[in-house]
């Protein structure tokens, strides 16, 4: 499943969970939604090219600086 059906797919299962009857069937389709969401996530996600994913840079032994191109997260959103 490539990230356009994904999306599609996630959009799907929104409606269903609005358009539910009990609270079971909400959270089922909550829930699925969210297994779906998560992968689309992590397919968008590439290391920082400046930190390669550490989140900071190292500026000699005993200091560190956060890296500003991902903001100390370690990874870019594409």
């Amino acid at each position: 499943m490539d990230t356009l059906e994904m999306k599609v797919k996630y959009k799907k299962l929104l409606s269903k969970a609005a358009q539910a009857n009990g609270r079971k069937e909400t959270v089922f389709y909550l829930n699925r939604a969210a297994k779906i969401k998560s992968k689309i996530y992590s397919k968008n996600k590439i290391d920082c090219y400046r930190c390669n994913g550490a989140g900071y840079l190292r500026v000699s032994l005993d200091e560190t600086r956060t890296c500003l191109s991902c903001y100390g997260k370690g990874y870019l959103i594409n």
